[in-house]
């Protein structure tokens, strides 16, 4: 088991791995300019004070000094242009020595590379993916090892296995402690610039300034700055010049000081937070800064990841040669009674094929098991193929079955074999199976012969698939068996804290239900070490929460509208006439548990970058993009249309959007009524706001905008239509954007 966890992390995070290791590695060792910084002395016996005094009369018009990690200080003024300038000073006497060379721009580009693949905020989620696989790796290669060498106590014993294993367990044993260092701390760094871990600095409560106005002193003369001594210095940042009210703001290694500039008094002092220093010896940990020895360390140990990366592949390889079969009892194509071809998106629907597999074999039958990719149409012993296809999204292929329809048509002459098309989706689509009834048209076009009419399996049912399989068995002339248990997925309890209900007619209305999770046990180190924290599981604006309604386990999926850094988690309910799991969640009490999961949707988030995007939604649709809007501290210019039955009751988060336009998550809202006149505008559907403003979207879309969808299938279509009218007059078409990936839908 220790063997393949470790391998599919290896294959997961094999890239990212080698990036990220090997950026490290240069920046690690990279010369920073340190031939034009000043050389660092012993600095004992100098306060601040002192410092600051000496610098000040060189320096008139300095406004901060700060040290560095490797001891150097750096003046801050402005020059005669009013330009900010920085300066290395002598920490002895305060001269000024050179001024501080601009960064180097390969070093800046590496580094920038090194923390976000130069694409901002999405490349940091990626370094995090990356660092956070890292560490699972190098803790089951740590497992792995011991397994190995039988024992944590033979550690260092002889090395045994050919060149491969020999070379990735000596080099192994050597560097994987600072590598878990270099990975933890790097997963910890990108947890905390997206505010996954506390990071909260000492605040000064002293606002505005309260100094007692006498006559500036200078600095070397105050008490409160001579009594630190510059070795404890971070920063100081002297008060403004001409306001005696100003007070010096002197950060140490323990806490933050506000000191008068006049009497030298210390008139707060706020002790640094347990995470800020935390957080700081982390960045130190991982950067070297101040401590040049863990960087070199740390740099060669990431060398080293390029060569367990080769010996691990040439390890993996040998061993699937030898021992890897996908499917037991799986027979060549060509010697096939029975083909079954897979078109699957999340891998469920080859469970189900597994399990056709095992019950035609046991009928007699020899049987292959491939993905629909794989299609070539000669199958020269088949009586009969069959064609297992899900549905993906709004009518589309799955990931297995995405080339199938372009290799049906690549074909000649008819198939000599029977077919039959088994479909999987979900009635609550409009677009039912549509993938597979598309497999069935082309091979009926192209002249196959269909074995037995079409069949669609909802919801993943055991009891549609048992049903089909006696169908299938009398098309052949045999009785089958055919029976398939689905697995559960792990699922956390949650407890419901709060409601708020929307709409007068109790039977449509919609509810926003805020849980929290409820911990059934305090969670341990390896418990947060693996995120889980005993608070609630991590998720993303646009993710789903699978909730399980009793006595039907059949996950209802609804996006979840709130952000990570939101305190609870959040969903939209529409109660549904007949609807099992909404009338369930809408009579849950306060207080009532429900058992849940989060699953994620990587291909309804925002796209990356900076550019606009237009957010369109109709009822609850609006939920996920909550999520979004509510994680967008970056004020990136979202743009919301939002269309409602009427302004009173059935307004959806009408608070919550006011509060987010005042602070700028939101650029700008726009709101259609169907069904109520409003003093600004008559009744009308989402799609006439995007007619009114076609000029301005127009003008959007130009300059690289998104569209991103939800809501029900025949508003989609509508609103895709607007747009295709809306985009016509530059060439563009929704088809287009979709293609290269900036019209996202997700459809109900």
């Amino acid at each position: 088991m220790a063997r393949r966890i470790h391998a599919f992390l290896a294959a997961l995070g094999l890239v990212l791995a080698l990036l990220l290791a090997l950026s490290g590695a240069v920046l690690s060792v990279y010369p920073l300019g340190a031939a034009l910084a000043p050389e660092v002395k012993a600095t004992s016996g100098i306060s601040v004070g002192a410092l600051a005094g000496a610098v000040k009369k060189g320096l008139p018009e300095v406004e901060s000094l700060k040290r560095l990690p490797s001891g150097a200080i750096v003046a801050g003024s402005y020059d005669a242009s009013g330009m900010a300038v920085q300066d290395y000073v002598d920490a002895h006497t305060g001269a000024v020595l050179h001024p501080v060379p601009p960064r180097n721009p390969v070093y800046k580009l590496l580094r920038n590379f090194h923390r976000d693949f130069l694409i901002g905020n999405p490349g940091r989620m990626v370094t995090g993916t990356g660092a956070a696989l890292l560490v699972l790796l190098v803790l089951s290669g740590i497992a792995l090892l011991g397994v190995r060498m039988g024992g944590f106590g033979r550690l260092f014993a002889r090395a045994r296995g050919n060149w491969a294993h020999r070379t990735h367990t000596k080099l192994s044993r050597w560097i994987v402690l600072p590598l878990l260092l270099s990975s933890l701390t790097g997963a910890y760094m990108v947890l905390a610039e997206f505010s996954l871990v506390p990071l909260n600095n000492a605040q000064s409560q002293l606002y505005p300034a309260s100094a007692d106005g006498q006559p500036a002193t200078t600095p070397d003369k105050l008490a409160g700055l001579n009594a630190v001594p510059l070795s404890q210095m971070r920063e100081l940042t002297f008060p403004m010049s001409g306001d005696p009210t100003d007070v010096f703001t002197l950060k140490t290694t323990t806490d933050l000081r506000m000191i008068d500039q006049g009497t030298g008094a210390v008139l707060e002092r706020v002790p640094l937070t347990f995470s800020e220093r935390l957080y700081d010896l982390i960045y130190r940990l991982h950067t070297g800064k101040g401590l040049v020895w863990i960087g070199l360390i740390l740099g060669l140990a990431a060398l080293g990841v390029p060569v367990l990366a080769a010996t691990g592949s040439v390890i993996w390889w040998k061993r699937r040669q030898a021992t890897h079969r996908r499917i037991k009892g799986n027979v060549a194509p060509a010697q096939a009674d029975v083909v079954l071809l897979v078109g699957s998106q999340g891998g469920s629907t080859w469970g189900f094929a597994q399990s056709l597999h095992q019950s035609l074999s046991r009928a007699g039958f020899k049987v292959h098991v491939g993905p629909m990719n794989a299609f070539s149409g000669h199958y020269p012993k088949a009586i009969l193929v069959l064609f297992l296809a899900a549905t993906y999204g709004n009518g589309t292929a799955p990931a297995s079955a995405s080339r199938f329809l372009a290799r049906l048509a690549e074909m000649g002459a008819p198939p000599a074999w029977p077919y039959a098309v088994l479909g999987f989706g979900d009635r609550a689509f409009a677009q039912f199976c549509e993938f597979a009834k598309a497999v069935d048209a082309g091979l009926a076009d192209h002249g196959a012969e269909r074995a037995m009419a079409p069949g669609f399996i909802n919801r993943q049912s055991s009891q549609g698939f048992a049903s089909w399989g006696n169908d299938l068995g009398a098309a052949l002339g045999v009785p089958l068996d055919v029976h398939h248990q689905i697995a559960q997925p792990q699922t956390r309890p949650f407890r419901l804290v709060a409601r708020k209900v929307y709409g007068a007619d109790p039977a449509a209305q919609t509810a926003v239900l805020n849980f929290e999770y409820a911990a059934t046990r305090h969670p341990g180190l390896w418990d947060r070490l693996l995120g889980r924290d005993g608070k609630r599981p991590r998720f993303a604006p646009s993710d789903l929460l699978g909730v399980l309604p009793p006595k039907k386990p059949v996950p209802r999926y609804y996006s979840i509208a709130s952000a990570a850094s939101n305190t609870g988690l959040e969903i939209c309910v529409r109660r549904q006439e007949g609807g099992i799991c909404s009338t369930w969640l809408h009579d849950l009490p306060v207080g009532g548990q429900i058992d849940a999961f989060v699953r994620t949707n990587p291909d309804f988030a925002l796209p990356p970058g900076r550019k606009p995007v237009i957010l369109v939604s109709a009822g609850t649709g609006i939920a996920p993009f909550m999520g979004m809007i509510r994680a967008n501290r970056a004020h990136r210019a979202l743009e919301l249309y939002w269309g409602g039955r009427g302004p009173g009751a059935d307004f959806l988060y009408e608070d919550a959007l006011a509060r987010l336009l005042a602070r700028g998550h939101l650029a700008r809202l726009r709101v259609a009524f169907s069904r109520v006149d409003t003093q600004n505008a008559p009744r009308a559907h989402i799609q006439q706001r995007l007619f009114e403003d076609a000029p301005h979207l127009r003008d959007l879309l130009a300059r690289g905008a998104g569209v991103m969808v939800c809501g029900g299938d025949a508003m989609a279509r509508d609103v895709a239509a607007q747009f295709d009218l809306i985009l016509e007059a530059t060439g563009l078409s929704v088809a287009q954007m979709k293609a290269r990936g900036s019209y996202l839908e997700d459809i109900f």
